[in-house]
């Protein structure tokens, strides 16, 4: 009776739960990170975990988020990275298909740059793009040689309309595409075409020559 009352004793009381918390979230604290503790969030089922969250002890605020693979919860699917001090989103690691690194302003919390990843080796970069904050749209982007250190070319492109304004290869040698041809105005777009009344006449003719079995080569 004394072990079952100890194990009683240590387990936790129902009361200690608030009404409103989650059945598929369970708290513990990091044996290996002891300023932090985790939420880990369960999915529906109640056995496969969704995500884990870590939080700053001291401060309270979200600093790391692991979401798992839907149908294997032991493989990672993304990591997002908060800021320690404003809690706000600054990096997501993506796991999915090959590996990526989105990174974000800390001002607008807008995506600022992608780094992607060699879908074989995901320690050797393949390319980067950098993001106009304005209109969230390509500004740059580098690729890389298959050494994955080394870039092969840089594009600058247009926010706006999406097109490439100039490039630099590894030579260092910057080349601008050549200016749109100026449209050039071609003698038969000047001509009129006859109205609708005026070709139902040349129809009629038509048929009245053929009727009478006119032939065209005594015009």
């Amino acid at each position: 009776m004394k072990l079952l009352t100890a194990i009683h004793n240590a387990l936790p009381s129902k009361n200690n739960f608030k009404e409103n918390e989650s059945p598929h979230l369970k708290l513990m604290y990091s044996s290996t990170y002891p300023e932090t503790r985790e939420e880990i969030v369960y999915r529906k089922n109640g056995r496969t975990i969704d995500r884990i969250i870590e939080f700053d002890k001291q401060t309270g605020s979200k600093i790391k988020t692991t979401h798992y693979d839907y149908f294997n919860d032991k493989k990672i699917r993304s990591i997002d990275e908060y800021d320690r001090e404003s809690g706000k989103k600054i990096r997501t690691v993506n796991y999915v298909l090959y590996k990526s690194i989105d990174e974000y302003d800390l001002n607008t919390g807008k995506k600022i740059k992608t780094i992607n990843f060699n879908v074989k080796d995901d320690t050797k970069i393949s390319s980067i793009q950098e993001y106009d904050i304005a209109t969230g749209k390509i500004t740059t982007l580098s690729i890389y040689k298959r050494d994955g250190k080394t870039v092969s070319i840089i594009k600058r492109i247009d926010p706006k309309t999406q097109k490439v304004t100039n490039w630099i290869n590894n030579k260092n040698v910057e080349y601008n595409p050549p200016e749109s041809a100026k449209i050039v105005e071609r003698s038969y777009d000047n001509i009129k075409f006859n109205d609708n009344k005026n070709n139902e006449d040349i129809a009629k003719l038509i048929d009245n020559l053929y009727c009478n079995k006119f032939k065209f080569e005594n015009i």
